[in-house]
């Protein structure tokens, strides 16, 4: 009898300040159709200021010591999430290297908008205790397959674990409000954009 081939168990871990490009490339795939971006970036240099804007975060968040998590199939980075906590500077609390940086990469128009976004997911929220899912994508050929929602769940019992409070995640699909629903969280606001609609949702630790 023939052995059948059998997919390795995923492995879910920390990543490493060298997988930052790796990351960086997920997250532009993934975020290539987000309707935020898509509204307030120009689409002549679509791709180039996404992957700009992408690239300073990161690396706003690696510096400032936030959450890198990332889910490893047979040996290959294929989903990340990356998280800040309450202390990170958010809209107009962000500090001016990182608007200076921003707007070079994808033109002021577009930082602002960030910092907007921003501005109101923090008046909704309105807890410093309250961390925020910043990111979470896995790469186009692992998707529906189950692996974000392992990595999603990982993120929330590590979280938890840990004694945060509570997690936050804004996002544009309604099939991930949904799955965010499935793992606990609740829908908390509409946040507008210009034409541009997210749902925010939220899950306080304590009723997980």
């Amino acid at each position: 009898m023939m052995a059948t081939e059998t997919e390795a168990t995923p492995l879910i871990r920390h990543l490493a300040a060298e997988e930052l490009r790796i990351a960086a490339s997920i997250l532009l795939n993934a975020y290539k159709d987000d309707p935020f971006f898509r509204a307030v970036f120009p689409a002549q240099e679509y791709e180039q200021r996404l992957r700009a804007a992408i690239r300073e975060e990161l690396q706003e968040l690696w510096q400032r010591q936030q959450g890198f998590i990332g889910l490893e199939l047979d040996g290959a980075l294929i989903a990340v999430a990356c998280l800040s906590d309450g202390h990170y500077p958010l809209g107009q609390a962000r500090f001016w290297n990182w608007r200076l940086k921003m707007a070079l990469g994808t033109g002021w128009h577009g930082a602002r908008q960030w910092m907007a976004r921003e501005q109101e997911i923090m008046a909704q929220l309105a807890d410093e205790h309250t961390d925020l899912l910043q990111f979470v994508a896995v790469s186009p050929g692992y998707q529906r397959r189950g692996f974000g929602e392992a990595l999603l769940r990982s993120v929330v019992t590590t979280q938890r674990e840990a004694g945060r409070h509570a997690l936050a995640t804004l996002n544009y699909w309604p099939e991930l409000t949904t799955l965010f629903e499935r793992l606990g969280f609740r829908s908390v606001a509409a946040i507008h954009v210009g034409q541009v609609e997210g749902r925010l949702c939220r899950v306080e630790m304590s009723e997980l």
